[in-house]
């Protein structure tokens, strides 16, 4: 009998890219936010916690390797225009960020190039996606989508 490996992974996904995904707002973030659903889940895979809020991964595009890290920011509001801190939901929320990474973001612009010229023009991006594969332990495929 051949042998057989089986893993879990988490949940595909399909993405438009938007200015933080490129890296052209104002904080160059070179980022973007999971799905809601998948925030737990992803918490439970990577072992995050409290003195382990962000942990690196792998981006797979066109069969190169390039880092990234996927991290765990714990919003607690502290600026509340009208209502007390207390009085707002702590939100926690998963990303996906690669700032600092130059070759990762080269690739990513340059696999999503569609996607990269119609924002860094101003214009939104209805043309080009991007869908994240968990292949397996912490790498995921970037795979560029085109209408």
């Amino acid at each position: 009998m051949s042998r057989v490996e089986v893993w879990d992974t988490l949940p595909s996904f399909e993405l438009w890219p938007e200015k933080t995904f490129f890296g052209l707002d104002k904080s160059g973030a070179h980022c973007f936010t999971l799905p809601k659903q998948m925030t737990d889940s992803t918490i439970r895979f990577f072992g995050l916690r409290e003195g382990k809020l962000q942990v690196p991964i792998t981006f797979i595009i066109e069969d190169r390797r390039y880092p990234a890290i996927v991290r765990w920011a714990r919003l607690d509001r502290r600026n509340p225009n009208k209502l007390e801190k207390e009085d707002l939901p702590k939100r926690d929320i998963i990303q996906f960020q690669w700032k600092g990474n130059e070759i990762t973001i080269s690739a990513i612009r340059i696999a999503l190039q569609e996607s990269f010229e119609l924002v860094s023009n101003g214009s939104k991006n209805t043309v080009q996606s991007a869908i994240f594969v968990h292949n397996k332990d912490d790498e995921f495929c970037i795979l560029p989508t085109t209408l």
